[in-house]
């Protein structure tokens, strides 16, 4: 990974920098462009001002965000030849008030703690000052495209791709951490003549001696997991989006995590299988609707672990013996979306969460209930007639409430939902020993994983028309035996867009 910026300058030099002994030219001088913002500045001589030869010297400005077009609040400005900093207020405004300065050219420049993040800062600016005047200057952050080209000038201009980009800490000590590696896995599509493929990919980088990371290539509007580790430390695996701009960021805390607290089980909150402690984090906090209500017994789950717990009857929760680091946590409730929320623990301290669940809403359309007879699938009320296999409607789904497809497959007989450490599986009980994958059918083509994993990062259950479940190869239809092997159970799912419309 590059160790340095060519096209973003540090501020090193603005910090040791010093006023030019060159004169500035009276009036308003041009407007400098560059990919690292616009700089202006304004002068006025004390004549046209009626200030006294004495007064002070105004710079004041503001910045600009430019991979959001907002204001960027809490940027510290640094001015060459003075030992203040000023920092931006929440429409991005700054001010220095300089008791003594002479004419002349002056490096101005700015930091921020998400531009630490990307390992970037943009460059110092340069501005005219007159003595005694009011001084106005326009900064900006670079474009994305200008920092994705940076640091990532191989892919910067392949469509759909970007970059993640952050810093590694240590969780007890919050200090940087050098070599640390940091993983990105997200799941691609080959879409062929017959069958729908998935196939994982991933990415992989190490920090520098700054603690700072970047990956390029990653897919921009896709479910990205990262996770940063090393042999004796680790952090949870997070969620991380890249947005249509090409730049996500994603800052992470690793601990000290003991490796069986990745079972494959599913998280439980019964006070009789409660695990042991993984450490001596805490976190604390509320859940509750979006019109403010507390929701009592929400479920939170601390993911990759067993450990989880319910809210009260005032919508508070605690979990405690977590381990430090970054972490995902999970909230959910029946009749509410859920929501996951990237935490970061320390070991010594307390941390706190405010969940909002934002309700689900279930439209039922009346033309698809009422005038249609059956599913509207080609032959699947012939196969639900045939006595083999179990069958979900739409009418089914609806009434379970289900939050991810795998809950849909809880409650029937010979069919085991497990977990593995970062999602949910489903299994035959029939089964061989060890690990036995379903073969899955989407919308009548055989859907190939290479990895195993579950499906509910594929399909949602809002989403699904029917599904159909068959135990073993004696139960599956003959249609459904052509893409894989059904030794260890077909589950056939037919989506509202591939089903009945």
């Amino acid at each position: 990974m590059p160790r340095s910026i060519p096209a973003l300058l540090l501020l090193a030099s603005l910090v040791a920098g010093t006023a030019s002994a060159q004169n500035s030219e009276r009036g308003r001088p041009a407007v400098r462009d560059s990919a690292a913002g616009t700089a202006r500045a304004n002068t006025a001589s004390p004549s046209d001002t009626g200030q006294s030869a004495v007064a002070k010297t105004v710079i004041s400005g503001f910045v600009l965000d430019s991979m959001t077009n907002q204001p960027l609040a809490g940027a510290t400005v640094l001015l060459s030849g003075s030992s203040r900093s000023v920092t931006t207020d929440a429409g991005g405004r700054f001010r220095f008030e300089l008791d003594s300065a002479t004419d002349g050219t002056y490096s101005i420049g700015f930091f921020h703690p998400s531009l630490d993040s990307l390992g970037v800062t943009p460059a110092p600016r340069q501005i005219q000052v007159h003595s005694g005047g009011e001084n106005f200057v326009e900064l900006a952050v670079p474009s994305m495209r200008t920092i994705t080209y940076a640091l990532c000038p191989d892919t910067s201009l392949t469509d759909g791709r970007g970059l993640v980009a952050g810093t590694v800490r240590d969780a007890a000590t919050d200090k940087p951490l050098d070599s640390v590696r940091v993983v990105l896995m997200w799941t691609g599509m080959n879409v062929g003549n017959s069958s729908v493929t998935k196939v994982p990919r991933a990415v992989s980088v190490l920090t520098d001696e700054r603690g700072s990371y970047h990956a390029c290539g990653v897919p921009v509007g896709v479910r990205v997991t990262a996770q940063a580790r090393t042999n004796t430390q680790r952090s949870g695996w997070i969620e991380v989006n890249v947005p249509e701009g090409g730049i996500g960021t994603r800052n992470f805390l690793i601990g000290t995590r003991p490796a069986a607290s990745v079972a494959a089980r599913e998280p439980t909150d019964t006070a009789a299988s409660a695990p042991a402690p993984l450490g001596t984090a805490v976190l604390t906090g509320t859940v509750k609707a979006t019109n403010g209500h507390p929701l009592e017994g929400a479920q939170v789950l601390l993911l990759g672990t067993l450990v989880g717990g319910r809210t009260d009857e005032n919508g508070n929760f605690r979990l405690g013996g977590l381990p430090g680091g970054t972490q995902s946590i999970e909230v959910r409730q029946i009749g509410y979306a859920p929501q996951r929320y990237a935490v970061d623990l320390s070991p010594d301290k307390m941390s706190r969460i405010d969940a909002v669940l934002e309700e689900r809403a279930v439209v039922l359309e009346a033309v698809e209930v009422a005038g249609k007879k059956g599913s509207g699938i080609p032959d699947f009320d012939r196969r639900q007639k045939s006595g083999f296999g179990t069958y979900i409607t739409r009418d089914d789904i609806e009434k379970r409430g289900a939050i991810r497809t795998t809950d849909l497959f809880r409650t029937i007989p010979g069919v085991q939902v497990n977990w593995n450490g970062s999602g949910y599986t489903v299994q035959m009980s029939r089964s061989a020993a060890g690990y036995c994958p379903v073969q899955y059918y989407i919308d009548g083509t055989p859907f190939l994983s290479t990895g195993g994993d579950d499906m509910d990062q594929i399909v949602q259950p809002q989403d699904i028309q029917a599904i159909e479940v068959y135990k073993g190869p004696t139960e599956t239809p003959a249609e459904f035996q052509g893409g894989g092997s059904a030794a260890c159970g077909t589950i056939v799912i037919w989506t509202r867009r591939g089903g009945s419309q």
